[in-house]
Parts: C-alpha cells; sequence; structure tokens
C-alpha cells in the first residue's frame, strides 16, 4: 500500500491539490529497534535546531510526528483488525464516509472526488495548498524583513501574496491580518525604544536610517514627529 499509493508519483500529485493524508502506523518503534528497511530512519536537526529522528520512508515527518499521529483519532478508524486500511473522514465532522481494507490509488482518487462535490456544495470551495503556502512563505519573509528592519517590503510581500479574488477565504485573511500586525508592532517596538534612548545622537541616527523603511505603516508622522526632539 505504501508504494502503490503514497510513494505513487500520479496520487502524490492528486493528493497535494485535494487532500490531507494522516498516517496511522503502530509499532514503528519496534521496526527501528529491529533495522527494519521500511522503518529506516536518521538522526537530523530540525526547525528548532533540536535532533530528531527523521524517517526515510516518510520525508519531512519524525518519528514524534508519526506516533502522535496513530495516538490521534486517525488511530481509530481502523475496527477490522487489518491492515492496511483506508478511511475517507469528512474533515468538517471527523466523521468516516468510507473506509475498508486495501484499496487502490485510482479507486481512493475517484472516491475522493466524489465526496469532494457533495462537501463543497456543503460547505464551499476550500482553500488550495498552493495559496496557503504562497500565504505561508509571505509571512515568514515578512517576519524576515521585520527582524532586518525593513518594514515596508516586509509589507509589499504580504500583499503581493494576497490574492486578488473578491471573496478570499477567511484562513488566508487572517493568517495576513496577523503577519501584518507583527510587522507593525515590531515597528512600533523599534519607535519605542528609540524614542526612549539615552544617546540621542544614536537614537536620531536610526530615525534617520528607518524614515523610509516606515512608508505604508501608519508610522510616518510619528516618527516625523520625533526627529526635532532627538
Amino acid at each position: 500500500m505504501h508504494s502503490a499509493v503514497l510513494q505513487n508519483k500520479q496520487y502524490l500529485a492528486f493528493a497535494a491539490e485535494n487532500t490531507v493524508e494522516v498516517l496511522a502506523l503502530q509499532r514503528l518503534p519496534e521496526g527501528i529497534q529491529k533495522k527494519d528497511p521500511r522503518a529506516a530512519a536518521y538522526k537530523a536537526k530540525g526547525a528548532d535546531g533540536k535532533e530528531e529522528l527523521q524517517m526515510l520512508s516518510w520525508p519531512g515527518l519524525t518519528l514524534a510526528d508519526i506516533e502522535g499521529m496513530n495516538s490521534s483519532k486517525a488511530g481509530s478508524f481502523n475496527k477490522s483488525g487489518k491492515i492496511p486500511y483506508i478511511s475517507i473522514v469528512d474533515p468538517w465532522t471527523e466523521k468516516e464516509l468510507k473506509g475498508g481494507n486495501g484499496g487502490s490509488s485510482k479507486g481512493i482518487q475517484t472516491d475522493v472526488d466524489e465526496f469532494t462535490k457533495v462537501l463543497v456544495k456543503e460547505h464551499g470551495k476550500g482553500v488550495t495548498r498552493k495559496d496557503l503556502n504562497k500565504v505561508k512563505d509571505a509571512a515568514a519573509k515578512s517576519a524576515t524583513l521585520a527582524s532586518q528592519r525593513e518594514f515596508t517590503k516586509a509589507l509589499e510581500a504580504l500583499v503581493k501574496a494576497t490574492p486578488a479574488a473578491k471573496e478570499t477565504p477567511a484562513v488566508l485573511t487572517e493568517k495576513i491580518a496577523e503577519a501584518k500586525k507583527a510587522v507593525l508592532d515590531a515597528a512600533e517596538t523599534i519607535l519605542n525604544e528609540i524614542e526612549s534612548a539615552n544617546d540621542k545622537v544614536k537614537a536620531k541616527k536610526d530615525l534617520l536610517g528607518l524614515m523610509d523603511r516606515l512608508r505604508g505603516t501608519g508610522f510616518e508622522a510619528r516618527a516625523k514627529e520625533m526627529l526635532p526632539k532627538l
């Protein structure tokens, strides 16, 4: 099932646009201990810089990730006592729409297409991973730029990532709004630090270097008012 579905290029392309895969896999630590090639793992540093055990057969997932999924509700759908078991779940209610032992990548795609039509009719069209990743990447970029005091560029990055559609999904507008607030909070913090600095000569120099980087933040007027006082 792993090679026929989760390593099937056609299915992976389909899944990237249509599904969220949740893996409920038991006895993985045992497989690692026994050096089962299907459970091959290696140590590497994660995003937080800490060492973690990452899985060779599931790129991007750690042992902790997979154990976490298995202990979630995902591990409760298989009541057949047999493996592999595939369950198609309604993301709104978390109830199983269809389940069974085995299956093919084409069969899963057909079932997902049928259920998607029903869910779209009930709840409306969802957010694509492409749009979501675009906003996430822009939020990360804006945070980096804000840390470099490039506040105007940070806001511009968010504007570029904002979908052109009039009815932008709430999840995207919320993420953009959160990222924008973070940029503005960072800009305000810097201005507060400059305003309360004891070294007025340095503070004035910092403010002058910041003026052009505040365009679009709404803090331009405050910066101009601060300048003569330094």
